[in-house]
C-alpha cells in the first residue's frame, strides 16, 4: 500500500516539473520559425524573391542564436526558482512574540525568599 502512494507521489513529482521542460523545448524553435518568417517578408520586401530567400536564412540564423540564449535565461530562472525553494526558510516569530514582556517564575519565588528573611 504504500509502495503505491510513493509511487504516486513520484510520479506526481516528476508530471510538475514537465511543464517547464516544455518551456525550454519550445523557446528555440519558436524563435527560428518567427525569425525565419520575419526575415522572409522583410527581405522580400525590400529585394524581392532573392532578398526574400536571403532574409529566411539570415532570419534563421538571428532565430537560432537569440533561442539559444533565451534557452540559457530560461534554465537560469528555473534553477533560481529551484534553488528559492529547495533554501530552508528559520522561523521566525511575530513581532508581538518578540516585543511581548516575559515575566520568568524565578523572579516571583526570589523577591518572595528576601522578604522573607
Amino acid at each position: 500500500m504504500s509502495d503505491s502512494k510513493t509511487d504516486q507521489a513520484r510520479s506526481a513529482d516528476g508530471m510538475s516539473g514537465m511543464g517547464r521542460w516544455i518551456a525550454v523545448a519550445s523557446e528555440l524553435p519558436c524563435a527560428v520559425i518567427a525569425l525565419l518568417l520575419v526575415g522572409q517578408i522583410v527581405g522580400g520586401s525590400i529585394a524581392g524573391p532573392t532578398g526574400a530567400m536571403w532574409g529566411a536564412l539570415l532570419g534563421a540564423l538571428f532565430g537560432f542564436i537569440f533561442g539559444v540564449y533565451s534557452v540559457y535565461v530560461t534554465i537560469g530562472y528555473f534553477d533560481n526558482l529551484d534553488a528559492k525553494a529547495k533554501r530552508k526558510i528559520a522561523y521566525m516569530p511575530p513581532m508581538e512574540e518578540i516585543l511581548e514582556d516575559v515575566k520568568f517564575d524565578l523572579d516571583s519565588t526570589s523577591s518572595d525568599d528576601s522578604t522573607a528573611e
